[in-house]
């Protein structure tokens, strides 16, 4: 009686570790379920690496600029012309002290696209033509989006709400020996970087 007793009491015991065990471990559908949720993690990952950047502004004004660039070497005048929202600001660039001094109308300097062939020879000049494809780094700047400078921001009125403006600014001498200057500002307007203004020291109309 005591060793049938003790007998029961060992299988007892037995079934209960089996028990404990099986419920410790991991079953093959936990264990199928866990190398699935690895495998999910693994392809997130991945997947996040093989998603393409989206381009950024600097990266598609790099883009405009390269085709800008481009057009002046080949003196193409009509995709010039098509790089260029209109109106186009043509006003020296003004400056606070300028405010204070005198009134400023940016309205002033706004020519459309029926009046730019009268100007299109100042702001393409054959310097222009010349010296916009030989641009180097230190002629460009990102404007501050944060800028309190009124000329840039009348300008950013038309480009896109958040997109950065660029400069593109060139100094050099004349056949009479004299130093000048003219610059261009690229804003992007309706997804597209264009050319938003030219500058030079002097108004180009009137």
């Amino acid at each position: 009686m005591m060793k049938k007793t003790t007998y029961i009491l060992l299988f007892q015991l037995i079934l209960l570790t089996c028990i404990h065990m099986g419920c410790k471990g991991n079953t093959p559908v936990q264990n199928k379920a866990a190398v699935s949720t690895s495998r999910v993690q693994q392809v997130g990952k991945m997947a996040q690496i093989d998603i393409p950047v989206n381009n950024n502004d600097e990266q598609q004004f790099r883009a405009f600029l390269k085709k800008f660039k481009e057009a002046a070497k080949k003196h193409d005048k009509i995709q010039l012309k098509m790089m260029c929202c209109f109106p186009l600001q043509t006003l020296p660039q003004w400056t606070a002290e300028d405010m204070k001094a005198t009134t400023i109308n940016p309205a002033e300097g706004l020519i459309s696209a029926t009046e730019y062939p009268i100007y299109e020879g100042a702001i393409f000049s054959k310097d222009a033509l010349r010296l916009i494809p030989l641009s180097k780094e230190d002629d460009l700047s990102e404007i501050d989006p944060a800028t309190q400078d009124n000329y840039y921001n009348t300008l950013k009125k038309a480009t896109d709400k958040g997109s950065k403006l660029y400069e593109l600014q060139q100094q050099y001498e004349q056949k009479n020996g004299k130093e000048t200057s003219y610059g261009f500002v690229f804003g992007k307007i309706k997804g597209q970087y264009k050319v938003i203004s030219y500058f030079c020291p002097w108004p180009l109309k009137g």
